[in-house]
């Protein structure tokens, strides 16, 4: 019997063949690929979303040299009578063919193909299932090894440079893009959500009679079982690296299984994963048969043909959810499993709540969901809405889109953007706000004629109308930034980024710095100095809030291009809604106490809108506390305890928290007060600010933009001496100029937050001077400032 692969041996093979992958890289350097030569291959041999993509290439394009790397002769020979050239994977034929492909599609990982050429090949890795259990740097499974600590480091940095060489991830949904990006640790815009081609087959046949009856007929060949028109239920569990499945019935549960399989007039057909194995011989006979991958090697083109489906963890639910037909989730070693492999989210979650833990409970479930049962309709909801999740495309296609998308990475970088472009990108991609927002509205409202890119790292965000969304690493995320005429940018260029002649790049930054900011901070090693100057040497100009903020980009980026004290354009939303109380109008007096001498107020319909679109009770008084992120700290920042705080406010308050964009990837806060909200992720941290009664914060810069709009502030500093001696250390003497308390205790906040019409007064002053030496030009005309200025020097 042949050894079952597991990521062991798997990856002890990987560590051996070191020297084959070496040459294989050498090789790359000196023989060129063709590309007019594709070369398709998948575990699953001549299928998966290979097949599909094959066809639509040949249908595409009749002179596309088309080769299929597959693993035995037999598939060779599957491949060759359906017009396909093919070779072996492990032959010399099967490695030049390889490394002189221009174009490599593969289904499950690169050793589809000969693996030791694919190096410096455009990659498709359309992938073969929308990821449930957790996959590659997201489990600990996959690098798992047996080995010296140097060794595991060399597998990882082969994970790593192999999921480097992938040119394009392909995804159906969102969701399953972002797992995709987070196990391979890759670029968004290498991942792109175009539907997956194995779907294409089984889509078509759902609509088609034809083509579904021709289905059936392949699976009952396969079987050589006549149901003798009973129902089909599929049963296919996932692999367990090696291991049995644990589902395998004893002759007890086989004779229950076989009296439930006659009462409802179904065949059990027993779909084992191709690396998985199991004894279900006890349950096979009149009422149950398997159907291994030997006798039907793609199954899912197949699945229309089944009623309903029983599974654990695999994919291939999330596949059949397409039919809308009846799942049910059978899984026996939940505990054991999501300790080991891990998953993507508890299973319950995906499957509703409807989990079975043994063959008894599944086999209930199955009879309710089955036509004509009490659960039947829920079931088929249940379905329809996890389809709905997961497929972005339920109209099949996806190969085409898959061809679009390759022969956008074949087109030349200048062709995918037009000659007058301008690229926007805030935090990295993460928001679409701050200053480029602000700018990018400004360009639209004087109609000038450009065309804008905004980078993005995820699909759901919503860019201005009539932008480009580009994602972050993709092909035309690249092509923006490198022939855009300006690029609007407000932190680091990153991913090699050169200024090409006669482009320009506006470095707006994010906010006026308390926090002392890049060579400004103590102990900077050679390495961090070389990257800050090298940074800031691609900008052409910076954009300033203030003469203190000037003085610091000197220092701290050592930038000697022009800087623009124009105020900011972010704060012209906040500078426009102060706006005068009508005489003898008994509204909030937050502003009024700030400044005796203009009584002022957030104009209060906008401020019912934005509590309106928070979720806010309109009754309700709002603080927000925005912290900045720590250095030291590998999470979220909530030192002031933001759900003791919301308690102990009462529901007269709502308490809003807003963590810092570089802490969003350790997940969202932990919210358990019903007067709490997270709104972290809301993009316009204006809104936050407009609505709120008063902010508490620490070293962000968000203190400066709240003062536009003359907001209470408080501030909750009690780690302040760690903070200015250990890690960032303050631009100046913010103890002795805040405009507002500094409190290192939450009873001090909470009493604060009780008496702010008192400290309004007894920091009016202060607050006063605040404004003058840091918001000297926020007054509403930032954005047009800067548009006006960059149109009269030809950049716009």
């Amino acid at each position: 019997m042949a050894k079952r692969f597991n990521f062991q041996s798997g990856n002890l093979k990987k560590l051996l063949a070191t020297p084959l992958y070496l040459l294989g890289l050498l090789l790359s350097l000196v023989i060129p690929r063709d590309s007019n030569r594709w070369a398709f291959a998948s575990h699953a041999g001549l299928g998966e979303g290979a097949l599909p993509l094959a066809l639509a290439l040949k249908a595409r394009e009749p002179e596309a040299e088309i080769w299929w790397i597959l693993k035995t002769e037999e598939e060779v020979s599957a491949a060759e009578a359906a017009g396909f050239n093919a070779c072996l994977r492990d032959s010399l034929h099967g490695f030049w063919m390889t490394i002189t492909a221009g174009q490599i599609v593969v289904t499950h990982g690169l050793g589809d193909v000969n693996r030791f050429g694919v190096f410096r090949a455009r990659i498709i890795q359309l992938w073969h299932g929308a990821p449930l259990k957790r996959l590659h740097f997201d489990t600990l499974q996959t690098t798992r090894i047996n080995a010296p600590g140097l060794l595991q480091k060399l597998l990882k940095k082969m994970y790593s440079f192999g999921a480097a060489q992938v040119s394009l991830y392909v995804a159906g949904s969102v969701t399953a893009a972002r797992r995709l990006r987070s196990c391979f640790r890759v670029a968004p815009g290498l991942v792109r959500v175009l539907g997956d081609p194995r779907h294409d087959p089984l889509i078509a046949s759902l609509t088609d009679n034809s083509a579904m009856a021709a289905r059936c007929e392949t699976v009952l060949q396969a079987l050589g079982v006549d149901p003798a028109g009973r129902r089909l239920v599929l049963y296919a569990p996932t692999w367990r690296d090696g291991d049995a499945d644990p589902a395998c019935p004893d002759e007890a549960t086989a004779a229950a299984i076989k009296q439930h399989a006659k009462e409802n007039n179904y065949l059990l057909v027993i779909r084992p994963h191709p690396l998985g194995h199991g004894d279900y011989s006890a349950v096979l006979g009149e009422h149950a048969a398997l159907l291994t991958s030997e006798q039907l090697r793609d199954l899912t083109p197949h699945l229309g043909v089944f009623d309903a489906l029983i599974t654990d963890y695999s994919s291939a639910a999330l596949d059949f959810s397409i039919t809308e037909r009846p799942i049910v989730w059978f899984v026996p070693d939940e505990e054991s499993y999501s300790d080991s492999r891990g998953l993507y989210e508890p299973i319950a979650v995906t499957a509703q709540g409807q989990v079975q833990s043994n063959w008894y409970t599944a086999l209930t479930r199955l009879a309710a969901v089955l036509p004509g049962g009490k659960a039947a309709s829920q079931a088929k909801r249940h379905s329809k809405e996890l389809s709905e999740r997961f497929f972005a495309h339920p109209e099949g296609g996806a190969a085409e889109r898959v061809l679009d998308a390759v022969i956008e990475l074949l087109t030349p970088d200048a062709e995918l953007v037009p000659e007058n472009s301008v690229f926007f990108e805030s935090f990295y991609g993460r928001q679409i706000s701050d200053h480029p927002l602000a700018l990018s509205r400004e360009i639209t409202r004087q109609n000038i004629e450009v065309t804008q890119f905004w980078s993005t790292a995820d699909e759901t965000q919503r860019v201005p109308d009539g932008a480009i969304p580009v994602l972050v690493g993709s092909k035309r995320w690249h092509a923006a930034r490198k022939h855009s005429k300006l690029l609007v940018i407000n932190d680091w260029t990153r991913h090699g980024f050169k200024r090409r002649s006669g482009q320009t790049v506006l470095q707006t930054w994010h906010g006026t710095m308390l926090k002392n900011l890049a060579l400004d901070r103590p102990k900077q090693g050679l390495r961090t100095r070389i990257a800050v100057i090298r940074e800031s040497a691609r900008w052409s100009l910076m954009l300033s809030q203030n003469p203190h903020s000037t003085a610091h980009f000197r220092s701290g980026y050592r930038f000697r291009g022009e800087i623009l004290e124009l105020g900011y354009p972010r704060t012209d939303e906040l500078a426009a809604a102060v706006v005068e109380k009508p005489l003898g109008a008994a509204g909030s007096e937050r502003n009024g106490a700030i400044s005796p001498r203009h009584c002022q107020e957030i104009n209060p319909v906008l401020r019912a809108r934005l509590k309106h679109e928070l979720g806010i009770n309109p009754a309700s008084r709002v603080v927000s506390y925005i912290p900045t992120w720590r250095d030291s700290l590998n999470g979220q920042v909530d030192l002031v305890d933001a759900n003791a705080l919301a308690k102990q406010l009462g529901s007269e308050w709502t308490v809003l928290l807003r963590g810092h964009t570089r802490t969003h990837e350790f997940g969202g806060y932990q919210v358990r007060a019903d007067n709490l909200l997270d709104v972290s992720k809301h993009d316009n941290i204006n809104d936050v600010i407009l609505v709120s009664d008063a902010l508490i914060t620490d070293y962000s810069s968000v203190m400066f933009d709240a003062s536009v709009a003359k907001t209470p502030l408080l501030f909750f500093v009690p780690d302040i001496k760690d903070y200015s001696e250990k890690e960032r250390g303050f631009s100046f003497d913010f103890a002795a100029s805040a405009p507002g308390p500094l409190l290192t205790k939450q009873s001090e906040v909470f009493g604060a937050l009780r008496s702010l019409d008192d400290i309004a007064g007894e920091y009016a002053e202060r607050y006063e001077n605040w404004r003058e030496r840091f918001n000297p030009r926020d007054d509403g005309g930032s954005a047009k400032r800067v548009i006006d200025l960059l149109r009269q020097r030809g950049i716009l």
